[in-house]
């Protein structure tokens, strides 16, 4: 049998070399699947994409002599784990990832009736292994009592196979190397003919002027081709599969009302090792230029995104939005009264809200916030697995009101619910936090416990699921070195922003140090202690296993060797005239 394969791939092959001009011309997947495309994802050439992988900082790292044994542990652990796999289809997991050999797209397309799932893949020189596993497939199906059945469309023959259900059937063709398959016998036959180019009526993907326009937005600077792009139209999406409902018209009409058809599309790229990057993501919402319903929700404005003085060049990642707050809340209100009623969300969300928290919820809170949020994410000592704590911070219109009549409003209010709530003075800081007491005999030595908290500093009120990261920004407020606004590795991102930009202002920004985040998990995988608690939850977890073995049977290198591959990255979000525009981006060690 295994040359029998070995045969058909010889055949294949030098097919392909004598058809190259009309192989050149089949359709790449944008020209294959429909305009009516409800969902898609390409990788552009997986054989491109290994490449690119392996020269950026990950691929690297698995590369290097100190590390690579580790992972070699660890990747031969899992697949004599995953065994089964092999028995069960033919191939082992190695085998099977390496099926894709260039082109690889899934896409969910619109039809006259139900939506059709659609795979085209590109198997070249793997089209053996991929024939193996259509084999034990169609073998399956057989003994099953679906027998498979052949049908001829021009040059090529389509193979389909009924479903367990009446009416439902499935099938695919292989042409050139590659391989397309369907859900729908009928929509695989319109596929074939637009495969040949034998003239039928069809209205590409790449001509869907929303898809085009998506698309366009999410290349890079250069120019360069993404490895990997996905687009979606919710709105069409939800046409389709409300066909077979009576209350589709009801909630299209509902979804209007809300203002939910101004959602054009969705899309995004991924660009990987392009000049002095290891990857670049794109993602963009389409929306209608006149926003309305609830699509007046989303307020991003310009603003400043500079580093508040509390927030140090330790931290983990630190995330800083403007947004229009009022103009959100505002949305919401309006949207809530046109559904259910005139004055529901006043009475159901305002009222409420002034009784339980014992303040004016306009007055006392969004009167009060100045529209600017920021995210802080920083490691909490002693290294526990949840380490990693999260500093949320509002900047104020008034410091003062805050700290002298708002904060004590709420203290006096909770101080006596639940666990204790209780105030004490960090420096001349008076910050609030909720005692939760431990209980030893139910408690994970391993694991942080939590303490909410939170205080008015400078212009920011400030809140913490631990009070130590609370104690710990005062403590840095009032005399801390290295503030992140001076860290070389945050303008170092901060300039590729602002290129980006041409120096506008933007909504959103990021900034990510990854080797802060890897360091965490490198002294929990170090501490005999952790290790034997994975131990236990690894069972029946093949993952969790491998990562046990290698840990167990590889000593770790120093923590150096592992943060040289690691560079920071950055993100952006501008509010633009098509929509609004998210960029990531990891830079690259040389």
């Amino acid at each position: 049998m295994k040359t029998v394969y070995t045969s058909l791939a010889a055949l294949a092959l030098s097919l392909s070399f004598g058809l190259a001009t009309a192989q050149a011309q089949r359709p790449t997947a944008p020209r294959l699947f429909s305009n009516k495309t409800l969902a898609y994802m390409r990788i552009d050439d997986t054989r491109d994409l290994k490449e690119r992988l392996s020269v950026t900082g990950m691929g690297k790292m698995a590369e290097d002599p100190q590390i690579k044994p580790i992972l070699g542990s660890f990747y031969s652990t899992l697949i004599g784990n995953l065994q089964g796999m092999q028995d069960a289809i033919g191939l082992n997991f190695e085998e099977l990832l390496s099926v894709p050999n260039g082109e690889f797209a899934m896409a969910l397309i619109g039809t006259k009736a139900e939506p059709a799932f659609v795979v085209m893949l590109e198997a070249g020189e793997e089209l053996p292994a991929l024939q193996l596993l259509l084999d034990r497939a169609l073998q399956a199906a057989d003994q099953a009592g679906r027998p498979p059945e052949s049908k001829d469309v021009g040059k090529i023959t389509l193979t389909t196979v009924s479903g367990r259900r009446p009416g439902e059937s499935a099938g695919f063709f292989i042409d050139s190397g590659v391989f397309v398959a369907c859900t729908k016998t009928d929509y695989l036959e319109q596929l074939a003919m637009v495969w040949t180019g034998n003239g039928i009526d069809h209205k590409p993907l790449a001509d869907n002027r929303d898809f085009t326009t998506i698309m366009s937005r999410c290349v890079g600077t250069e120019g360069e081709r993404p490895q990997i792009s996905f687009f979606v139209d919710p709105l069409a999406m939800v046409r389709e599969i409300g066909k077979s409902s009576s209350g589709s018209v009801v909630v299209l009409s509902a979804l209007k009302t809300l203002g939910v058809d101004g959602i054009k599309g969705i899309g995004g790229s991924m660009i990987i090792a392009p000049n002095e990057f290891d990857s670049i993501i794109h993602g963009h919402l389409l929306l209608n230029p006149n926003r309305q319903g609830i699509m007046r929700v989303l307020r991003p404005k310009s603003g400043s995104t500079e580093p508040e003085s509390w927030v140090s060049d330790q931290v983990v990642s630190y995330t800083t939005i403007n947004w229009d707050f009022t103009k959100t809340f505002n949305a919401v209100q309006e949207i809530t009264d046109t559904f259910a009623g005139e004055g529901t969300f006043e009475r159901n969300v305002i009222v409420p809200g002034n009784k339980n928290l014992g303040i004016d919820v306009r007055k006392d809170i969004l009167d009060v916030f100045d529209d600017r949020f920021t995210l802080v994410q920083t490691i909490v000592p002693p290294k526990k697995i949840n380490s990693q704590s999260n500093i949320y911070s509002v900047h104020i219109k008034d410091a003062s009101r805050v700290k002298t009549e708002i904060l004590p409003k709420l203290y006096e209010k909770f101080k006596d619910l639940g666990p204790g709530v209780k105030s004490k003075l960090v420096g001349d800081v008076n910050v609030y936090y909720v005692e939760i007491p431990s209980d030893p005999d139910r408690g994970n030595p391993n694991v942080r416990l939590p303490q909410p908290a939170m205080c008015v500093l400078g212009k920011e009120l400030i809140a913490s699921d631990s009070l130590k990261a609370i104690e710990d920004a005062i403590a840095f407020y009032n005399g801390g070195d290295g503030p992140l606004s001076d860290s070389i590795e945050f303008k170092l991102v901060r300039d590729r922003i602002k290129a980006q930009t041409k120096n506008a202002d933007m909504s959103i920004l990021a900034y990510q140090r990854p080797e802060e985040g890897m360091r965490l998990m490198y002294d929990l995988a170090t501490d005999p202690d952790n290790i034997d608690s994975m131990e236990q939850i690894s069972e029946n977890n093949p993952f969790f296993q491998a990562i046990v073995v290698a840990l167990k049977g590889k000593k770790l290198p120093p923590f150096e060797v592992i943060a040289k591959y690691l560079a920071p990255g950055g993100a952006f979000v501008i509010d633009e005239e098509t929509g609004l525009h998210y960029t990531g981006f990891s830079m690259r060690r040389e």
